[in-house]
């Protein structure tokens, strides 16, 4: 029984029924074990795995975790909503892209990516990215984004050849 081969805390963990419950543990003492174990439980006594979701930090420890339930269950469990933060964030984003316009095929930057293109634009517009850092205009942009200031209200209120070129 994959019940019994928790420890009396894991267990508690695994059976645990009334109500939110988190796990707080440290390295190596069976976090995602008793994660697997527990949705295994939950599909055991009839959960959808629909209205299941296991979220962690990288690709590997999903791919993990979902062979470990499939292990404990027989078979990969379908429809079950097993990834990363990031990979959840996107498919959510894909569900909604049309609904403000866009394909749901798009493509996601990471920093690289975005300083890449920062230089694009900058060179197209006779911007040396050499006299004008790429990180520190991609800064600019994020402040003013988590500010509110739209591109037309940022370029209204440009003082100096910086904000100017931002």
């Amino acid at each position: 029984n994959y019940i019994n081969d928790l420890n009396e805390s894991q267990r508690a963990a695994v059976l645990h029924e009334n109500g939110p419950m988190i796990i707080i543990a440290g390295a190596g003492s069976g976090k995602t074990r008793v994660l697997t174990v527990r949705i295994a439980h939950l599909m055991k006594q009839g959960v959808d795995p629909f209205n299941i979701l296991a979220l962690t930090f990288t690709n590997k420890a999903a791919g993990e975790m979902r062979a470990r339930i499939g292990a404990q269950l027989g078979a990969e469990p379908r429809g079950m909503w097993c990834g990363t933060f990031h990979a959840l964030g996107a498919r959510l984003l894909r569900g909604v892209a049309p609904l403000v316009g866009r394909e749901p095929n798009f493509t996601i930057y990471d920093q690289d990516d975005s300083i890449t293109a920062c230089k694009r634009v900058m060179e197209r517009r006779n911007l040396s990215p050499k006299q004008l850092n790429p990180n520190a205009v991609m800064a600019a942009i994020s402040d003013a984004k988590n500010a509110l200031i739209s591109a037309s209200e940022y370029g209204t209120t440009a003082r100096d050849v910086f904000t100017q070129a931002v």
